[in-house]
């Protein structure tokens, strides 16, 4: 496991919840075996481009789309957890508007802007730590594509936030079974970084 455990129950990390929505196998293979990811250059580049990042917003008249006016404070790297249910992590970019609203940011080094499920289930798992963390509802995230200089708000609901908490359940589940799980869409394993153990 990536963590100690409370009271038994394992502490997952959202970017475990992610890799179990992009391929269940990859996450057995990364949390129950160990398998040592092999960093792919996109991944490189991509936390090269979130520094880069940090420096640019300073500079510029909006903050992911919202007017600097709006903003009261932005957060980089900001580790959160919630131990009651089982989850930490560290999100890229945290948003303190003036209204009080919090706003997880994701920033996403690809060719696709799009909100894929595994990407919106960790935003949402961001949401469920931060309104934690801040005592608010967190009902709203961004995804940031650097690439293409584009953001996208994405609205995250109650119903999102109680599937996770299930999802949460499902992964703790696989990580104690002793059965390897099936396999995703065979496309995702040109991507994977544990692709040559996936046999």
């Amino acid at each position: 496991m990536r963590d100690s455990t409370n009271a038994g129950k394992p502490i997952l990390n959202v970017f475990d919840l992610s890799q179990y929505y992009y391929c269940p196998r990859k996450v057995y293979f990364l949390t129950v075996m160990g398998v040592p990811a092999t960093p792919r250059k996109k991944m490189s580049y991509g936390k090269k481009e979130q520094e880069k990042e940090r420096k640019r917003v300073t500079e510029r008249k909006d903050v992911f789309g919202i007017p600097r006016d709006e903003v009261e404070e932005v957060l980089h790297k900001v580790y959160v957890e919630d131990r009651k249910i089982g989850l930490i992590g560290q999100v890229d970019t945290v948003l303190k508007l003036k209204n009080g609203t919090i706003l997880p940011v994701d920033v996403k080094y690809t060719n696709f802007v799009r909100v894929y499920r595994n990407w919106k289930k960790q935003l949402t798992a961001y949401a469920l730590l931060l309104s934690s963390e801040f005592g608010c509802d967190v009902n709203e995230g961004i995804l940031y594509f650097p690439k293409q200089k584009e953001h996208v708000r994405v609205d995250i609901s109650k119903e999102d936030k109680d599937f996770v908490l299930m999802d949460l359940e499902k992964l703790r589940g696989l990580m104690a079974s002793e059965h390897i799980p099936r396999k995703t869409d065979e496309k995702k394993c040109r991507y994977c970084e544990v692709a040559r153990y996936c046999v």
